[in-house]
């Protein structure tokens, strides 16, 4: 049952923007999820970068709108193209295939009433049918662990407003992958006020089906994040992300990476023992 909207959270205007492509058997759970929040989002823009346009669920609020794009324009470029359409003073992006507790948006108001202009919620996945723990940001949202791993931010699970949004120029549309942690690192780079929610939840639903980014896009991907940020890591980053990219390579069918990956990983020992014993 839905609760009470307070004068303090009705004031708020949250968009929320839902790229979506090639997923029809996932995505009206998600508008539902998000049309049953305790606090009503401003409004819905969905972004259809799908080969056949979306086939979309009754939406008695009127509140869903279907925007399409390029064909397969990557998750990226579909946020930022969602964003721009909106109008409500927070964005908050939910991938075609996740879901939002209840409470989510109304979670989000009362840390945005809190002061904070970024807010990361917890991550839990669906798996076989059962909600298992996933990544849960709180505590590690740092720029160290961003640069090295990725503890716990997604394109489910990120409300911020929308003059910061642009001021750090939304999504990196450069970034095959990883685009999500970075738009969280140039957050905290700018110094702009975050707050990690531990008991926020987003489901990400485990699947058989389309999934954004193969081994290969993985690996360069990364090595684009590696482009990007190189100015702000130490030796130390800048080597065990090498080893994930080379790995990566390996895993994708290059054998040639297995030599370098071997040499590199032996010399991040000492710094993965150091990461291990930090948390």
């Amino acid at each position: 049952m839905k609760t009470r909207q307070t004068e303090a959270t009705k004031s708020l205007t949250i968009s929320c923007i839902v790229p979506t492509c090639d997923r029809r058997e996932f995505l009206p759970e998600t508008l539902r999820a998000i049309l049953n929040q305790t606090l009503s989002p401003y409004e819905i823009i969905v972004v259809d970068t799908g080969k056949e346009p979306v086939d979309l669920p009754e939406d008695p609020l009127g509140k869903v709108k279907v925007h399409r794009i390029v064909p397969y324009a990557g998750a990226s470029q579909s946020r930022n193209f969602g964003a721009c359409l909106s109008s409500g003073e927070y964005l908050a992006f939910c991938d075609d295939d996740d879901l939002w507790c209840e409470r989510y948006l109304e979670n989000v108001a009362n840390a945005v009433r809190a002061g904070s202009q970024c807010v990361v919620s917890r991550l839990d996945k669906l798996e076989d049918g059962q909600v298992l723990p996933h990544k849960n940001a709180h505590g590690r949202l740092t720029l160290q662990n961003l640069l090295i791993r990725n503890p716990g931010v997604t394109g489910s699970n990120v409300v911020l407003t929308r003059s910061l949004f642009f001021l750090v120029g939304g999504y990196d549309p450069r970034l095959e992958t990883s685009e999500d942690k970075s738009l969280v690192i140039d957050v905290l780079r700018l110094g702009a006020k975050i707050i990690t929610l531990p008991n926020n939840q987003v489901i990400m639903r485990m699947h058989k089906g389309p999934r954004l980014s193969s081994v290969t896009r993985m690996a360069e991907g990364t090595h684009s994040f590696v482009r990007k940020y190189r100015n702000v890591m130490g030796l130390g980053d800048y080597v065990l992300n090498w080893c994930k990219i080379l790995y990566l390579r390996y895993r994708s069918g290059n054998k040639w990476a297995l030599g370098p990956l071997v040499a590199l990983y032996l010399l991040s020992l000492p710094k993965r023992i150091v990461s291990r014993q930090r948390f």
